[in-house]
């Protein structure tokens, strides 16, 4: 037993510098015979294996002769690959066919059979807990799959590999059986095993923490993808592009490691490339082909699974950047041209869940993810003008399908998003080119056309609306493109039109669209004209009908003051003009005229001078500071107009806040009161009551702190109201 295992070692150690001669086999009869011999004694069997596969190995290593090993020793080593009951005997012909195989393959001829694969392959399959065994026989079969693939491929046609094969605790189990299976797939026969039993069970594998695993797993699927394209599909509903979007992120601290993982990366992501065209291409000759036919509903549940995946490629930030060329943004954007005549011939089609309407929202989803991706964005931005607004101009003038006009103007507001951030991708000259052709050709389409259709259409179109606004420069041109357009008029049509969501987003939208607009007189004025000051008191007073109003009516009401304020600056202006022509004689004629007819159109607000004071505690200060300014310019533009406003209420609110605010708006407040005061007698007697001698003590306390401060303005304006109300 001893002699027996120190041939082993002699042989495992030998140099080239030992003769290859007939001895060898001499040696090897021997050996078997002792083994024949001694088929009991379990541990002296397993030296004399030993031996006999350390010689064979030597011979392989030296000479292609394979008959220097005697045909009986092959079936010896095979008979011991199936003895059940002695796993360490089956480890050790493992081995020895594992050995044979990576050294020569000439060596191992007599043992490449199907009888052997089949052998090995119930050793890595039915062995428990003895892993080491099981890598060895699986290292054999993967080591004979590489050389005599025909004689595997005929054992696993017909065997069933388990649906757990990837559940193994052992890293080194793992690996090859991903091995074993790549090897196979390049020729296997059974392509239904590995679509529908082998792919559904691979995100434990780009799961797994081993990086060696993650590479080979990714090497697996290139393989699948290489020899079966339809197993894209699959793969698409499994954990891969996650995967990949992880680990094109990580470095792992092996070099090694990371250089095969991401040499496995690169391959399957190139494979994608290649994958992405061939099918933007197959669909660009399918749907150029189909137009209205019977067979049209056919051909839409068959492309869906394409355009499904496409729009997971491009939505996964990884992968597009290192899948998407110009050619197939180019055939993408071909693509959606085809889809949208398609739909318009089959408009039945779109009303309601259907084939179509899935692919539509999937290429709606795929160029959305296009414009969001700032890194094709920087590479292809020429295609923006080429190709991007010529078809979101077709889908919003000659489309009939609501979702085009959906998408269209999905695609224009982010566009738009990237055009304001200060760090743009887009190079200069093309974000103006970019801006030009969305003012110029795009919001007079969505001004006239788009703006009073259905939500979410008309909310989109607002904020395409707000936001050009704020990036275009105000030239007269641009002025003049608005003009010609029916944005104003359109505007209040859909204020009136939604009066009974006046506390919704909708309005806050069309409030805010309003209220960017009002920076320029020049739109004030056509606003003006088109009944601005209706519309404002309607909305404003909608507001501060609720006694509980939520985040969205605050921020409606702060925007409607910001409106109210520039309107009344506005004309406040025109005003001082008017007052200076009639002081001077010289400058406009027409003016004080112009300013009688505004000011004339403006008294109906004179209602609003009352919800100002009721708003001048709001809690949000925001709107107590706009809404003292507003009352100030309401009380200096229309004062009382006749009318009983002050009552007992805003008498203590004036009171109230006077003692608390600033000295800035305490002037305010006093003009504001002295105005109404002395425009009105019942306001006069209001605050003059005994009820409401709050307010005359307050104004004392205030003179006497003014007096401290020697503030003669202040004490001016508090002596002119003591004056009236004492």
């Amino acid at each position: 037993m001893k002699a027996t295992r120190l041939l082993g070692i002699i042989f495992n150690k030998a140099t080239d510098n030992f003769p290859v001669s007939p001895t060898l086999t001499d040696i090897l009869i021997s050996l078997t015979e002792a083994l024949r011999a001694n088929s009991k004694e379990t541990k002296f069997k397993l030296y004399l294996v030993q031996a006999i596969g350390e010689i064979m190995i030597f011979i392989a290593g030296r000479t292609s002769d394979n008959s220097l090993v005697p045909g009986f020793t092959y079936q010896l080593i095979n008979r011991c690959l199936k003895d059940g009951d002695d796993t360490a005997l089956n480890h050790a012909a493992c081995k020895i066919i594992e050995n044979l195989l990576l050294v020569a393959d000439k060596q191992a001829d007599k043992l490449a059979t199907s009888d052997v694969a089949l052998a090995l392959w119930n050793i890595a399959s039915t062995v428990g807990n003895n892993e080491h065994i099981r890598a060895s026989a699986l290292a054999a079969l993967c080591h004979m799959g590489l050389s005599y693939l025909d004689i595997v491929q005929s054992v696993f046609d017909k065997v069933t590999i388990k649906s757990d094969i990837f559940q193994s605790t052992s890293s080194k189990v793992l690996q090859y059986n991903i091995t074993l299976l790549a090897i196979l797939a390049k020729r296997t026969k059974n392509r239904t095993m590995f679509i529908q039993e082998i792919l559904p069970k691979m995100n434990v594998l780009y799961e797994n923490t081993n990086v060696l695993i993650r590479a080979k797993a990714y090497t697996l699927t290139y393989v699948l993808l290489s020899t079966y394209s339809e197993s894209l599909y699959t793969l698409s509903d499994t954990k891969l592009f996650q995967a990949i979007e992880r680990d094109v992120r990580r470095t792992s601290a092996d070099p090694d490691e990371n250089d095969l993982l991401h040499e496995a990366l690169n391959r399957l992501t190139t494979l994608l490339s290649s994958h992405l065209n061939r099918i933007l291409d197959e669909l660009l000759s399918s749907t150029e082909q189909t137009r209205k036919t019977s067979s049209a509903k056919d051909a839409f549940k068959k492309w869906l699974p394409s355009f499904r995946l496409i729009s997971t490629i491009i939505g996964n930030h990884c992968i597009r950047s290192r899948v998407v060329t110009l050619m197939s943004i180019k055939k993408l954007f071909k693509l959606f041209s085809n889809i949208k005549l398609i739909a318009e011939l089959n408009s039945e089609l779109t009303k309601g869940p259907s084939s179509l309407t899935e692919i539509i929202s999937y290429v709606s989803q795929t160029l959305d993810a296009f414009v969001r991706a700032r890194d094709l964005l920087s590479l292809f931005s020429e295609i923006l003008l080429s190709d991007l607004l010529p078809l979101c101009s077709q889908l919003l003038v000659s489309s009939n399908v609501d979702e085009f006009s959906l998408f269209a103007l999905c695609i224009l507001n982010e566009l738009l998003n990237e055009l304001k951030l200060t760090d743009c991708v887009l190079p200069i000259h093309i974000q103006h080119d970019i801006k030009q052709e969305l003012y110029q050709t795009f919001l007079p389409i969505i001004c006239d056309r788009h703006i009073l259709r259905e939500e979410p259409i008309a909310l989109l179109s607002l904020r395409f609306i707000q936001t050009i606004w704020t990036l275009i420069d105000h030239t007269s041109s641009s002025f003049s493109i608005l003009s010609q357009s029916n944005l104003i008029s359109n505007l209040f049509t859909l204020i009136t039109q939604n009066k009974d969501k006046s506390t919704g987003p909708f309005v806050q939208g069309i409030v805010s669209c309003l209220t960017t607009l009002s920076e320029k007189r020049e739109i004030i004025q056509t606003m003006i004209e088109q009944g601005l000051v209706s519309i404002q008191l309607q909305l404003i007073q909608d507001q501060l009908a609720f006694t509980t109003p939520d985040r969205t009516m605050m921020n409606i009401l702060l925007e409607l003051l910001s409106l109210l304020d520039r309107d009344l600056t506005y004309v406040l202006d025109i005003v001082k003009r008017a007052l200076q022509v009639k002081k001077t004689g010289t400058g406009d004629s027409d003016l004080p005229s112009i300013a009688e007819k505004i000011l004339q159109v403006h008294k109906p607000l004179v209602t609003l001078v009352g919800p100002m004071i009721n708003l001048l505690p709001n809690d949000d200060p925001s709107i107590a500071k706009i809404a003292l300014h507003n009352l100030s310019l309401l009380t200096q533009l229309i004062g009382s107009e006749g009318k009983a406003i002050l009552s007992k209420n805003h008498c203590h609110i004036l009171g109230s806040t006077l003692r608390t605010t600033d000295t800035t708006k305490q002037k305010l407040l006093l003009r504001a009161l002295k105005r109404l005061i002395s425009g009105d007698k019942r306001s006069l007697d209001v605050a003059r009551s005994n009820t409401n001698n709050e307010l005359t003590q307050t104004l004392q306390q205030l003179k006497k702190s003014a007096a401290t401060e020697a503030d003669a303005g202040l004490i001016s304006h508090i002596d002119d109201l003591l004056h009236l109300l004492l």
